[in-house]
């Protein structure tokens, strides 16, 4: 399904986007506290991505791994199916 919207969100979204919008050009213009918020913003945005980075590695190293070691024998009893039954169950209701 397509996600809807609402006018709340878009209002949200908008002013999230002028208030960037602002600080970012504060900080061109020089403003101290517009360079210290894009700062903290920007390393923000960058921990995340090195951090996705080093996922994306580790997930890399992990299908590397699976894929070099042989796969672990399966036991011949395990089947979609219960065991047979040796002893047939007793008839409760006849007794």
């Amino acid at each position: 399904m397509i996600q809807r919207f609402s006018i709340a969100k878009l209002f949200l979204l908008i002013t999230l986007a002028a208030v960037g919008s602002l600080t970012v050009r504060q900080a061109f213009l020089g403003a101290d506290w517009a360079k210290a918020v894009s700062l903290v913003v920007f390393a923000a945005v960058l921990w995340i991505v090195v951090h996705m980075c080093f996922g994306l590695i580790g997930y890399v190293f992990m299908q590397l791994a699976q894929s070099l070691t042989p796969e672990k024998g399966q036991s011949p009893f395990a089947t979609d199916t219960p065991a047979p039954q040796i002893i047939p169950p007793k008839n409760v209701e006849s007794e």
